[in-house]
């Protein structure tokens, strides 16, 4: 629907309605009645342009529960295993024979005056035994932090609803309260969490650092034995010679004491001495290749582990620091889950994050809340639209971002604004042979109970004179090219005033002459 439309806006600015008037009979006559209209000077816009009518779209918008929490159990542990793998033979003690010399020995000047005795060579002299082929001290491992976590809603339950459905509200209204029992027991869960998380964080640290401690003393140790190994090495050679030479020292004493002996008992003695040392000579000779196998197999593996100290010390503590990292991670998560709750919930109130009117309530007193239902629904006060058609007589006129003035069907004695968002450029013709486009307007200003599906006409305006004095075109009387009202006087006679008009939208028209309020009188004849 095209037409042209005036005055719109000063009815706005008058502040009522300008162009209503008094109607009543003068006279009665045969040729018909005279009737006479009243109609007041106004101030305002005259305007003119091309006005479509469309209905109105609202969009709507839900507020909705999102204070989605996230539940994290946190725990930290130290896994691991023995450092040296297989185990490597311990290079700090000395070879051990069985029954070897005891500290007193044999002196050097051969029999001591007790003699030997009977158990030949004690225990605490040196053995033909092979090294010890125990584990490394220590252990090496790495510190995990366990964590699992569980998206979930923090209950709390509708202690009072406070709006209802057509109402209107602004940005930080109360929508709700919540019950504080609800409130409590999420406050003590959240916080219970972050005492969970921060407990870890302590254990982790704690895991770290020992693991940390048991790397450096194995590096330690590494370093120390692969420094000596060669020393150690040679000793361990030295030692298994040095034994044998012993032995073979203390048999050839024993053959001479013998030679020389005297006394039947104590000959016996010597000779079982004598086999006891030849035996020992005999074990000692046998394992001899062995023993030194083994003293270059610990030479060797002391090396291994010297030069590839650094590395397997990194290794041990390669986890170490994401452990830590991890257990703060979750601290953090808590501390903001507990943040957030206090934020949105702090005073028990759940307040309106738009403005607009309601169009629905999720929830009523004693409900829990979901992040499955909305709190509220509005119709967004920032997104009310009109899509008119405009004609292609008349797209020419119509450009992005013009002004345009709406009113709306359902209030018809105000003026609103708008401004054009969108041309389109796909034409349209419908049932009939006009050609047309789709033009968008965004509603600007617009009464509070505006509803999606009101009528609304849109104008375009073609032109406009803003802040003048105007009147109906019917109260303006031209004669011999000069321009007259006729002004009420306070004794209700009439004057003839003369008067200048301006811009005419065909409705009313611009005038000057009279003042704002004077009433003027429109005279016509009915049959």
């Amino acid at each position: 629907m095209k037409k042209i439309i005036a005055g719109s806006a000063a009815i706005l600015l008058a502040g009522g309605s300008v162009l209503g008037y008094n109607i009543y009979n003068n006279s009665s006559k045969s040729n018909g009645a005279d009737i006479i209209k009243e109609v007041k000077v106004a101030r305002g816009n005259v305007t003119s342009g091309i006005t479509e009518s469309a209905a109105v779209n609202v969009e709507s918008l839900e507020q909705t529960y999102d204070l989605v929490l996230n539940s994290t159990s946190v725990s930290a542990s130290v896994e691991g295993e023995s450092s040296a793998s297989g185990g490597s033979k311990s290079m700090g003690g000395g070879m051990s024979m069985n029954g070897g010399m005891s500290s007193g020995g044999m002196s050097s000047g051969g029999m001591s005056s007790g003699g030997m005795s009977s158990g030949g060579m004690s225990s605490g002299g040196k053995s033909s035994g092979s090294k010890s082929s125990g584990s490394k001290s220590g252990s090496m491992g790495s510190t995990s932090v366990s964590t699992k976590s569980e998206s979930s809603a923090v209950e709390l339950v509708v202690d009072k609803v406070s709006v209802t459905e057509g109402q209107t509200v602004k940005v930080g209204d109360v929508l709700m309260s919540i019950t504080p029992e609800s409130i409590d027991k999420a406050r003590s869960s959240l916080t219970k969490a972050v005492d969970d998380a921060e407990l870890a964080l302590r254990q982790a640290q704690i895991n770290e650092n020992e693991t940390k401690l048991s790397a450096k003393f194995e590096y330690d140790t590494r370093i120390a034995e692969g420094q000596n190994a060669l020393s150690v090495y040679n000793s361990s050679l030295e030692e298994i010679s040095q034994n044998i030479s012993s032995l073979q020292s203390q048999i050839t004493s024993l053959e001479s004491q013998i030679a020389e002996c005297k006394d039947e008992k104590q000959l016996s003695q010597l000779k079982t001495q004598l086999e006891t040392y030849q035996a020992q000579l005999s074990s000692a000779q046998s394992s001899r290749a062995s023993e030194e196998l083994s003293a270059k197999q610990t030479y060797e593996e002391a090396c291994m582990y010297y030069e590839n100290a650094q590395d397997l010390y990194d290794v041990s503590v390669n986890d170490v620091g994401s452990a830590s990292e991890e257990a703060e991670e979750a601290v953090e998560a808590a501390r903001s889950d507990l943040e957030a709750f206090e934020a949105y919930i702090a005073d028990g109130k759940i307040y309106a994050e738009f403005s607009g009117t309601i169009t629905g309530v999720g929830y009523s007193s004693g409900d829990t809340l979901s992040s499955d239902v909305a709190i509220a629904s509005f119709a967004d006060a920032e997104s009310i639209t009109v899509t008119v058609n405009v004609t292609e007589d008349d797209i020419a006129a119509v450009h992005l971002d013009d002004i345009v003035e709406v009113s709306f069907l359902s209030y018809p004695d105000e003026i609103y604004s708008g401004y054009v968002s969108t041309i389109g450029s796909s034409s349209t013709s419908g049932n009939s042979s006009t050609v047309s486009y789709p033009v968008t307007v965004v509603v600007t200003s617009f009464p509070d109970t505006l509803l999606s599906g009101m009528t609304a006409n849109v104008t375009f305006i073609t032109k406009q004179v803003k802040d003048v004095l105007y009147v109906s075109n019917k109260a303006v009387i031209t004669e011999d090219a000069e321009s007259y009202v006729l002004r009420k006087k306070e004794d209700g006679s009439e004057e003839k005033v003369k008067v200048s008009a301006g811009f005419s939208n065909g409705n009313i028209a611009e005038i000057s002459g009279v003042s704002e309020g004077d009433t003027l009188l429109i005279k016509g004849k009915v049959s």
